[in-house]
């Protein structure tokens, strides 16, 4: 990394390979096409609310709570429901990220649940063979209807266009139910014809001319006639249970996955013969997104939502004219890292405990790697920036000094070291916890925790907790309140924490604080909201803090944002891919690129950005599978000049044109420096002025832990 014209400065940084997340399958999907956010439940109980306007980017996480589960899901215009085995139908509060309201049902554990076409009645199948309905309109949750019992349990249940029939799938039939009535108007009998054995009905779709679409353990989809009640066609797609089946707005495709993780879409076409002419499921293409069990899919647009046992979210296409697929691993929401700079400490937060690690330094020897016995080593023909990187030796290895579980293994949300290495602070949805460090007694690994007792009754809760530069004060923002609580650490007193003010968030921030940071000299506060806000606040007068402004709100969501060591200027970035400075003193835009300087913008934001003090000019910033360093340069007469020989060649531009928001001629441009590809690059944190830790998630060790695939013979193999 260059440190500028007049001097280049070297930057090492320590890949950080240890960080084993363990894979949270994926349960069910739901998509809100108003509003353009994707459901996804996993099975520890946990549901991530995902914004896929542009770029997909993880907005909200509703933790797991004990002995819940999620086993389907649906939107009802804004509100979120789902259903699960505690035999619970749950409406959730998406502002406060818990339980709006609650209703147990006849017939113990769900399996499904599925909405009208109106937002107004809610249906959910049972264990027990009970079908409920449950009226949802004017924004309440009241018990309606309890259908005749049916004979096994209800794993599957789709509303017709109109919502006067419903269609439901168990073990060996497709009923169609006549809703005011709560009878069964038709028994579809469902079997495998060479053994007359039953089989498992797992997934329903109902288009808007009644047709029937199912898939079922023997690895068919059938196609039936929901007005005649009749079998129209059927398709082996698979070796054993089809588990997902999803139609398009169209509803002229239909893909389909299960055990085998293969997508197979299938494309409704005219077919002539003879004098008639009718219309049947005919193959399309397919696709390899996963590498197990797809158990959810949904199709929006052109793109295929995919989850299953590996925990990743897949998009692909269901077109010919791209294949492109995208794929965001189960990892937790950010940050899930902390950095300690001056003790040099790391910390990796899990989904109940953490780890705190120590990190080794080096004095530049070069790692010593032996080259293969076959090959020769050739040196470079010319320098490149390429040959001029370099792997260096460890004076010690990285030393794991503890890991802490959470009380009763609550789900973690947040946690902290401050950069002296002296607090650790994390938050459950239940309780706060502050500890301090006892130093070693001994040469050996006995690094111990105190906690920190007699604390403000103002220390509560927080969804995201931040200590200062100088290590003297603590932020937390309250999640059910938003507003920001600020403590001074007092080392010699009564107590070591003292309450010095709240800020009020709720007047300039609607919605959930997605994104929290404080200015390294203290000065400045900035939150971004998940209604796109993004508010700042200042020290008044040199004691309190004050609302300063909003800034201009953007069309897409803010992924990550930074402020300036030693000038008041914020830069942020958004989900479509737009990156900004902003003065915050001047209140004008100083910096807004024009193109997408990253290659998978569309359809990976930018999870973290970094400033570097040495150079006010570069940007480091990075996502799921890239680091770049960017650098401003000033942008005349509508084009940006390029008059640094030392800078990597941008070449082609990449994606689509984006409008610069100030035409001023002191906004500047950006440009490509530096690029470097990475898999699964969760966190890029300073560790001092020349050193940067970067944190990755191995892939190989989620498919590690994943059970065995569905096996398969190949011709040529054994």
């Amino acid at each position: 990394m260059n440190g500028g014209n007049a001097q280049v400065g070297r930057t090492k940084t320590h890949n950080v390979r240890f960080y084993n997340l363990t894979p949270r399958s994926i349960q069910s999907m739901a998509y809100n096409k108003v509003w353009h956010k994707l459901a996804i439940s996993r099975n520890d109980g946990s549901i991530e609310i995902w914004d896929m306007q542009h770029a997909s980017y993880l907005e909200k996480v509703i933790p797991k709570s004990p002995g819940n589960s999620v086993e389907g899901m649906v939107w009802a215009g804004e509100r979120l429901f789902s259903v699960g085995l505690t035999g619970e139908l749950v409406e959730w509060d998406l502002l406060l990220l818990k339980p709006r309201r609650k209703q147990f049902v006849t017939g113990n554990a769900i399996w499904c649940v599925d909405v009208n076409s109106t937002g107004t009645e809610l249906a959910v199948g049972t264990e027990e063979g009970y079908i409920n309905i449950f009226d949802i309109d004017s924004d309440q949750m009241q018990y309606k209807q309890l259908f005749d019992k049916q004979e096994g349990r209800v794993l599957c249940c789709k509303f017709d266009r109109t919502g006067e029939f419903l269609v439901t799938g168990s073990v060996g039939a497709i009923r169609i139910w006549d809703v005011k009535s709560g009878h069964a108007l038709h028994k579809m009998t469902v079997s495998r014809a060479e053994k007359k054995k039953e089989v498992i009905v797992w997934s329903l779709q109902v288009l808007n001319d009644f047709t029937i679409i199912s898939g079922d353990s023997s690895g068919q989809v059938s196609v039936w006639d929901g007005k005649l009640a009749t079998h129209l066609e059927s398709h082996q797609v698979l070796k054993a249970d089809v588990l997902a089946v999803a139609v398009n707005e169209e509803e002229n495709m239909l893909m389909c996955s299960g055990i085998e993780p293969i997508i197979r879409i299938y494309a409704k076409t005219k077919i002539k013969r003879d004098d008639m002419e009718y219309y049947c499921w005919v193959k399309y293409l397919q696709r390899s997104v996963h590498d197990n069990d797809v158990k959810a899919l949904v199709c929006a647009g052109d793109r295929i939502f995919s989850g299953g046992m590996d925990g990743y979210l897949g998009i692909s296409s269901a077109s010919k004219r791209s294949s492109t697929i995208s794929k965001y691993g189960p990892f937790l929401k950010n940050p899930c890292v902390a950095v300690s700079n001056k003790s040099r400490l790391l910390l990796l937060r899990y989904t109940n405990y953490f780890e705190v690690w120590r990190l080794s330094s080096t004095d530049g020897r070069p790692q010593l790697v032996a080259p293969p016995e076959d090959k020769k080593v050739q040196k470079p023909k010319h320098k490149s920036k390429e040959a001029e990187r370099r792997m260096l030796a460890l004076n010690t290895a990285p030393e794991k000094l503890l890991e802490f579980r959470s009380k009763n293994d609550e789900p973690i949300i947040c946690a902290t070291i401050s950069p002296d290495g002296q607090w650790l602070c994390y938050s459950t949805q239940k309780s706060i916890r502050l500890f301090r460090f006892l130093p070693s007694v001994s040469r050996k690994n006995d690094t111990q925790l105190a906690r920190v007792k007699g604390l403000p009754e103002q220390f509560v809760t927080a969804s995201h907790i931040i200590f200062s530069s100088d290590s003297k004060r603590l932020f937390l923002v309250q999640p059910t309140t938003r507003q920001i609580n600020i403590f001074s650490i007092v080392k010699n007193g009564s107590t070591d924490l003292d309450f010095v003010e709240s800020i009020e968030t709720s007047k300039h921030i609607k919605d959930v604080v997605n994104l929290f940071a404080v200015s390294e000299c203290g000065t400045y506060i900035v939150a971004a909201g998940a209604d796109r806000t993004i508010a700042v606040w200042r020290i008044f007068e040199g004691k309190h803090f004050k609302h300063h402004l909003n800034m201009p709100r953007y069309s897409a969501i803010t992924t990550a944002l930074a402020i300036h060591a030693h000038e008041p200027r914020l830069v942020a970035a958004f989900s479509d891919g737009k990156i900004i400075e902003y003065d915050l003193e001047e209140m004008c835009f100083t910096c807004s690129e024009r193109e997408y300087f990253v290659e998978n913008a569309e359809t990976h934001c930018v999870s973290n950005i970094l400033l570097d003090s040495r150079n006010v000019n570069n940007i480091v910033l990075h996502n799921d599978a890239y680091l770049y360093v960017l650098e401003k340069v000033l942008d005349t007469n509508g084009e940006t000049e390029y008059d640094n020989d030392d800078s990597e060649p941008t070449g082609k531009k990449v994606g689509k044109k984006l409008k610069r928001t100030e035409s001023d001629s002191k906004v500047s441009g950006l440009r490509l420096k530096f690029k470097k590809s990475y898999e699964h690059l969760i966190s890029l944190s300073w560790l001092s002025t020349d050193e940067l830790v970067a944190v990755g998630v191995n892939p190989v060790t989620l498919i590690e832990q994943l059970p065995d695939a569905f096996k398969q013979k190949k011709f040529g193999t054994a």
